[in-house]
């Protein structure tokens, strides 16, 4: 079969690696945004270099130059993996198969950009690996494969996504078995359709007043490292919160959520959260630099001082 790639490196390495040794692969595609600079681009020049024919597209050339291109290719089927540009309805129809999406979520109740974020954020104990036919809508085509991916406590989006990835080569490999036959491909349930945006500065921040030391964990942990860490501010400066973990400890009372309930330059940050649990912060991304909650304290970090929700938050420091 020979088959396209579109697909954003390193999360589509192991597609790649199996068309690539399997003999499917005749070409790659990058999005413009990902290779601004192709003869920059590690991968862009390494893929080039193993004799592979490469085009980059963007939402001008996606109707006219691509499609053009995509004709005279003539592959069976298009895989794609990463890709935020809507391809238009009579570029999916030129491959005899279509084109496949790898998307990291259920569907359809995780639909849109970055369903591994919702996931993580939700708490939830387990997502999806779904490979689908694309249509002209956003993750609405019908389903060929679902593989479901545990996720562990305190896993980050970095380490479920490299996770989720490595399974890819041989998930690629069943659903070019599969896709031969028409049968296998399901019509997605109109039961708990959810669309999610992509996340936002709202979506990425820490709302110290509102959130138990669970959520807060796990907004951390979504936003590591995609988003360079949940935000948060102190003294009036935003900071990133990279890393976090719960203290086994007896509920406090009688603090502020977000008040700094320990601060000692070897034994780390202790933050008071909502119901009286505690977090340790272990790492914060900051203008000082990526530190480690016990370095941040040599910053003049002291107990009785406030991470706040935003610049102009009511929460002042506790004296």
């Amino acid at each position: 079969m020979k088959i396209v790639l579109i697909g954003s490196f390193p999360v589509c390495l192991s597609v790649y690696n199996y068309l690539s040794t399997d003999n499917h692969l005749d070409a790659v595609c990058f999005q413009n945004s990902e290779v601004p600079n192709p003869k920059k681009n590690f991968w862009y020049t390494s893929i080039q270099k193993e004799g592979y024919e490469t085009f980059v597209i963007n939402d001008k050339n996606i109707n006219t130059d691509f499609k053009t291109w995509l004709e005279e290719k003539a592959p069976d089927l298009v895989m794609v993996c990463g890709f935020s540009i809507k391809i238009p309805k009579e570029v999916l129809t030129l491959p005899k198969y279509g084109f496949l999406n790898v998307h990291f979520g259920k569907l359809p109740e995780n639909r849109g950009a970055d369903p591994l974020f919702w996931s993580i954020k939700k708490g939830k104990k387990q997502s999806v690996i779904t490979i689908h036919q694309m249509d002209e809508e956003w993750d609405t085509g019908k389903i060929l494969l679902e593989q479901p991916v545990p996720l562990i406590p305190g896993e980050t989006h970095g380490m479920a996504n490299s996770k989720m990835s490595y399974m890819l080569g041989k998930l690629t490999q069943k659903s070019l078995e599969l896709i031969m036959n028409p049968e296998n491909l399901k019509q997605q349930s109109n039961k708990n359709t959810k669309y999610f945006n992509k996340p936002t500065e709202k979506d990425t921040t820490i709302y110290w007043e509102t959130q138990t030391a669970d959520e807060i964990e796990q907004l951390v942990n979504a936003c590591n490292p995609k988003y360079g860490g949940a935000t948060t501010y102190y003294q009036g400066s935003p900071i990133k919160i990279v890393e976090v973990s719960p203290v086994d400890s007896q509920p406090l009372l009688g603090k502020t959520s977000g008040e700094i309930v320990h601060a000692h330059p070897q034994e780390g940050l202790y933050v008071y959260c909502k119901y009286g649990k505690i977090l340790r912060i272990n790492t914060i991304n900051s203008d000082a630099g990526i530190l480690s909650g016990a370095k941040y304290v040599h910053l003049g970090v002291r107990q009785g001082h406030c991470f706040t929700t935003s610049l102009r938050s009511k929460q002042q420091t506790i004296i």
